[in-house]
């Protein structure tokens, strides 16, 4: 349980870094019109996937099938936090959804799926850096 708490621990790490991409696309990527929110997602992936990489391995006792559910957990409480965040700006369940649709440019569905995956990988780089290294 604890290596569980562990990894909600490390996507609390990853939350402003959310935010902060956010505010980058909204002043900086800007100028880049349609072309910011899919840089922004992608920029937001390498960050979901550097933590990941630098972080889970760290956790003490960790196995590779335990990387299977701290994905899952991330992937919900990276949804909760993304719907949390339309609801409280007023806007609707409907609206939340049509993030997930790839043809407005928007890679929010490549960012869940970093989410759901990047404990996986994070551990498995490792594995595979250690045993590459001998």
């Amino acid at each position: 349980m604890k290596k569980y708490l562990f990894s909600i621990g490390i996507w609390f790490l990853i939350v402003p870094l959310a935010i902060l991409n956010g505010i980058l696309r909204e002043t900086l990527l800007q100028p880049l019109g349609a072309f910011s929110l899919p840089v922004s997602g992608l920029l937001l992936c390498a960050c979901i996937l550097c933590i990941a990489i630098q972080l889970i391995p760290r956790i003490p006792g960790l196995q590779a099938r335990d990387t299977w559910l701290m994905g899952a957990i991330w992937f919900c409480l990276t949804n909760l936090f993304d719907l949390s965040m339309y609801l409280m700006e007023g806007q609707s369940f409907w609206a939340y959804l049509q993030t997930f649709d790839l043809s407005s440019g928007n890679l929010w569905v490549l960012v869940v799926l970093t989410s759901l995956l990047a404990p996986s990988i994070g551990f498995r780089y490792t594995v595979f850096k250690s045993a590459s290294q001998t």
